[in-house]
């Protein structure tokens, strides 16, 4: 079996899970996306959630919900709630591995597919589907993500991304123009890995004061900022920060430090106290620090509107209503995924469930015989340890029956997650149940860094 090397993390980042996709592998050849003949742009709207951008993908007919990310080089499916739905062409198995300390996980290859975009479509498309079920976004988003998409649309189209609307538009290359913008950073694009891996330059604020460090495009990541911590270029974890769990990777479990620096610069924009992750130096083995030094994450992303140009090697930066919002980070120390549903008798026909994405699901949509209702569950999937969460004694698998006096199932996942982002102090109350047995416990937000 043919065995790809792969990047691949998602990251649990300050807010809920993290995704970084980078793709290390020369690929055949694949047709273009292409808007309709006389068309010369195409917009869409999308969900900005955990500061990723999801996009309603077509893949020969089915409809599903991808990432958008500027770091991922294929096109990759990795959760389908029933794939016999999913027609997949020309089906081959081949062996992905990536970050992490297990074996490589099982894949198929399949080419020929159609996919579709809002307006624009690619034919012969070259998509991967990864096998193993327990890579699934899913639950810790809260509704349904079967995959992502990145450079096999980027390449084609000048792509403007307004995060303050929630709306991109594809442009046709060779009929787009830009308009004057004098609050705008435009900067250059380096390309590494046969092109499909775009760059950016910033400037870091060390100890040795400002220095420039490569880093990774990455809007599939939905934190501010990864790291790789060299001394010698004065990259290094401060002495205030914390060890977490970052994410899993397709090869196992990625952990490593959390803090904030004090600066980092795009152009004439200056952020302060960005939080960033600083991953342990086993997980990045294999990654040249001398052409890269970190990932620049959707948490920054999202404080601009952009236009990213691969065809023209160039992006631009305009500044946005989030710029000025506060780098937070979860002070509860829980990580919380959707687990599945709960029957519930009774449940009040006023009452509304967020279930899905964009979507609103009522009890009418989910009656059962007997007034019986399905209605989210909620898990916590991981405590960091000495949290305040952890202390006040709750655990991993610890199911969460209400926050505040409110029924967990009226939350959204991360409506639920922006409890533990903001006020030091705040009192948070939880009624969990484990093993059978209802407990109450509480604890009060703390600052970490």
């Amino acid at each position: 079996m043919k065995i790809l090397s792969l990047n691949f993390c998602h990251f649990l980042k300050s807010k809920v899970l993290v995704v970084l996709l980078l793709l290390n592998v020369v690929l055949f050849a694949q047709k273009d996306f292409r808007l309709p003949v006389g068309k010369k742009h195409n917009k869409l709207r999308f969900e900005l959630a955990n500061n990723l951008i999801i996009v309603p993908v077509v893949v020969n007919g089915v409809e599903l919900s991808f990432i958008l990310d500027t770091g991922v080089g294929s096109t990759i499916i990795f959760s389908v709630d029933n794939k016999s739905s999913l027609e997949l062409k020309d089906a081959s198995k081949i062996y992905l591995r990536g970050l992490g300390d297990n074996e490589p996980v099982e894949a198929i290859k399949s080419i020929n597919n159609e996919v579709k975009i809002g307006k624009a479509t690619s034919r012969n498309h070259k998509i991967y589907l990864v096998l193993d079920e327990t890579i699934n976004f899913s639950p810790r988003m809260g509704f349904p993500i079967h995959g992502i998409i990145g450079y096999d649309l980027f390449k084609d189209f000048v792509v403007e991304i307004n995060y303050s609307k929630r709306v991109i538009k594809i442009n046709k290359p060779e009929t787009y123009a830009y308009k004057k913008c004098e609050k705008c950073y435009k900067t250059k694009i380096k390309f590494r890995n046969n092109r499909k891996r775009p760059f950016v330059t910033a400037k870091y604020k060390s100890d040795k004061g400002l220095i420039d460090v490569n880093l990774l495009l990455d809007s599939g990541s939905g934190s501010s900022l990864w790291l790789f911590e060299n001394e010698e270029n004065g990259i290094h974890v401060g002495g205030n920060s914390f060890r977490d769990f970052l994410g899993k990777g397709f090869n196992g479990d990625i952990y490593g430090q959390k803090t904030k620096i004090k600066e980092l610069r795009l152009g004439d924009f200056m952020m302060k106290e960005v939080t960033a992750s600083f991953p342990d130096s086993i997980y990045i083995q294999g990654i040249s620090q001398n052409d890269r030094q970190g990932s620049l994450g959707g948490n920054i992303l999202r404080r601009f509107n952009l236009i990213v140009d691969y065809p023209g090697e160039k992006i631009s930066f305009k500044k946005n209503g989030y710029f000025g919002k506060p780098f937070n980070y979860n002070m509860s120390g829980l990580t919380i995924q959707h687990s599945g549903f709960t029957a519930i008798k009774g449940y009040k026909e006023n009452n509304t469930v967020h279930l899905g994405l964009n979507e609103v699901v009522t009890k009418k949509t989910l009656e059962l015989s007997n007034d019986f209702v399905l209605l989210p569950r909620y898990e916590i999937s991981d405590v960091r340890i000495n949290s305040p969460a952890n202390l006040a004694g709750l655990q991993k698998g610890d199911i969460i029956l209400e926050v505040n006096g409110k029924k967990a199932f009226n939350y959204k996942l991360s409506d639920l997650n922006e409890l533990f982002y903001f006020e030091e102090g705040r009192k948070i109350t939880m009624k969990i149940e484990r093993l059978g047995v209802e407990i109450k416990y509480h604890f009060y937000l703390k600052k970490v860094i």
